[in-house]
């Protein structure tokens, strides 16, 4: 293994396990959140996510989520796949989970702060 590899490899688990733990610790706050605003039905879960503390707490879990499956589908690229196609499947993994990030980041900022 190169350093290079081994310095990628150590990157990538720190980031793996930072993202974890932002998942861990934002699930709950994120689940008591949308449970206490759907008691209002559409409105309140509207209304939750149009509030800057409701939509930077959302945020915050939903960017840890979607990189954290990123990473994940990372290593199965990475185990299953080798040469262009291994390339070619993190490139891909890399656009789908910033297009899904950016549309639910562009919805979310747009309710609480673009009115």
């Amino acid at each position: 293994m190169s350093a290079n590899t081994a310095n990628h490899s150590a990157a990538h688990a720190k980031i793996h396990t930072l993202t974890g733990w932002g998942v861990i610790i934002g699930l709950p706050f994120a689940i008591f959140s949308v449970a206490k605003a759907v008691g209002a039905g559409a409105d309140g879960l509207t209304a939750w996510l149009s509030s800057p503390i409701g939509a930077i707490g959302f945020l915050a879990f939903f960017t840890a989520a979607v990189w954290y499956c990123k990473l994940e589908m990372d290593e199965v690229v990475m185990d299953y796949f080798g040469g262009k196609l291994r390339a070619f499947g993190l490139l891909k993994n890399k656009l789908i989970a910033f297009i899904l990030w950016a549309a639910v980041a562009f919805a979310v900022i747009k309710l609480a702060f673009l009115g």
